[in-house]
């Protein structure tokens, strides 16, 4: 089996790493997110942000006004579809009807428009701004013109438990699979983040933490773009159900590679 678990500096195991004799998770990080005040922004940066500013602004009417996102998609989809979710409608609308879905094309690396601890309530807004384009699923990726496969961007929802350390400069984060009651496979996202760290390549990260304060938007969860991580190794376990599952460690990228 290519997938071998490398050993780490302290030659313990990821799953022990940042814990106490009692078992509870330790924190050694003085905050979740930090911010990016050091990166050069430039005017077309700027420029960009007010796009996603107004894109985003439009997204959350649409939000609030179901009636003209039922008539724009209907005008726009011909009633086709109308079992999705109604923040992935809207975020369709917003691209197809007004053209303003921002950074569109997948890429690998920090987004224009976007810094470290901006925070978002849907997961369309993250398609918006071009994150995470993936509505669903945790990883997203792109194909090369080789037809090698790179992820782009994964989030932490925390739906299949994905972090053994909560903190800001790592994460093992728990692979994809269709199905959990079947051993998880080194295709698609999984093989995309393996390929990740063959080749050195950094993955956009994104987490769903608690936020009281969004209430009034009909959740208390918000996702906070947390940066640049790097893929530094990956294994197999037995999951929740006794099936094998992939697990992949990541590290914050250094301050240049961000």
């Amino acid at each position: 089996m290519a997938a071998l678990r490398q050993k780490l500096g302290n030659g313990k195991s990821s799953s022990k790493l940042n814990r106490a004799k009692d078992g509870k998770r330790v924190i050694p990080c003085k905050g979740l997110f930090r911010d990016d005040k050091e990166k050069p922004f430039t005017a077309k940066w700027y420029e960009t942000r007010r796009n996603i500013k107004k894109a985003l602004s439009f997204y959350r009417e649409l939000l609030d006004n179901k009636q003209l996102l039922n008539k724009l998609w209907q005008e726009h989809e011909n009633g086709r579809n109308w079992g999705l979710k109604v923040h992935i409608r809207a975020a369709k609308v917003v691209v197809r009807t007004m053209g303003k879905w921002v950074n569109t094309s997948k890429q690998i690396g920090p987004i224009s428009g976007t810094k470290i601890g901006d925070h978002f309530y849907w997961r369309g807004e993250l398609s918006i701004v071009g994150l995470h384009h993936e509505f669903q699923r945790g990883i997203d990726y792109m194909k090369l013109i080789n037809g090698k496969i790179l992820a782009t961007s994964i989030v932490d929802s925390g739906r299949y438990h994905n972090v053994d350390e909560f903190c800001s400069d790592k994460l093992a984060y728990c692979g994809e699979g269709d199905n959990p009651n079947k051993d998880q496979k080194l295709v698609r996202g999984n093989l995309a983040l393996k390929n990740n760290m063959d080749d050195k390549m950094p993955v956009r990260v994104i987490r769903k933490v608690n936020d009281d304060g969004s209430g009034d938007r009909g959740c208390n969860y918000k996702f906070v773009y947390d940066g640049l991580f790097c893929v530094t190794e990956y294994w197999k376990e037995k999951g929740k159900f006794g099936k094998e599952i992939y697990k992949f460690l990541l590290r914050k990228c250094e301050e240049g590679d961000r």
